[in-house]
């Protein structure tokens, strides 16, 4: 297991909130977990482990930095958290 300290991670990517960087981090490792015939590269490895990893390189990034009052937060809005 990898283990990475939320704090730098989240000034390293430039956000403020690291609630908004953890849920977007738990969003992109269920979505990891979810695809069909997906292997992980090493056999212990979890899928938080490799979403971190991803955010930490920069395959992935949080969308939407527009203020809390700007977000329209219903599903319909289009709104993802994460993009690859």
């Amino acid at each position: 297991m990898i283990f990475y300290d939320m704090d730098s991670l989240a000034e390293k990517l430039g956000i403020d909130n690291k609630y908004k960087l953890t849920a977007a981090v738990a969003a992109w490792a269920r979505t990891l977990s979810e695809q069909k015939g997906r292997t992980l590269d090493e056999d212990n490895e979890k899928f938080i482990s490799t979403a971190l990893q991803s955010f930490d390189q920069g395959v992935v990034k949080i969308l939407g930095e527009e203020s809390d009052e700007d977000r329209d937060p219903s599903p319909e809005s289009g709104h993802d958290l994460v993009e690859e």
